[in-house]
């Protein structure tokens, strides 16, 4: 498969502020595609993962909090957690404040499978800075990290506002 980069490159010259965005599109569906072949070890897609990943770090919210810390809606959120729970690795319980609410928490298989699943995600940034010196990653870093800044100071319509 070619892919859209070289497409795009054979065309049309390399002019940053025409493809910046869409060459980070490019990378980020990418090393979508090359983690979740990796996930794929546990049986997990990706947002599955970044839903453990999520609960690792605050476990014990309710799913409409966890859809917002995976950036996706409660509904979307409601079906990944039912699929968690049916492989083991979530639970659900009443939420104590809220009874039409149910918090998510983590089981001990999906902690013991966390560690490794942070190794695969290594793996394939390892591979996306396969040639790229420490420097240059730092720097590419710094750069997406303050872009990221930037973005986040200015609210984005919603998926329901552009409709």
């Amino acid at each position: 498969m070619v892919s859209t980069h070289s497409k795009w490159s054979d065309t049309h010259t390399l002019d940053p502020k025409r493809h910046f965005a869409h060459l980070i599109h490019d990378v980020a569906r990418q090393l979508k595609r090359h983690f979740e072949t990796e996930a794929q070890r546990h049986d997990l897609t990706l947002t599955q993962w970044r839903a453990v990943a999520q609960l690792s770090i605050t476990d014990g919210v309710s799913q409409v909090e966890l859809a917002g810390l995976c950036d996706t809606d409660p509904m979307t959120i409601s079906g990944v957690v039912e699929r968690l729970e049916a492989k083991g690795l979530v639970e659900r319980q009443p939420d104590p404040k809220d009874n039409r609410a149910k918090i998510v928490l983590m089981t001990d298989k999906a902690r013991a499978i966390v560690g490794e699943m942070k190794a695969l995600a290594d793996e394939v940034t390892t591979t996306a800075f396969e040639g790229i010196n420490a420097s240059e990653r730092d720097t590419a870093l710094r750069v997406l990290t303050e872009m990221s800044a930037n973005l986040s100071k200015q609210r984005a319509p919603s998926k329901e506002e552009l409709v």
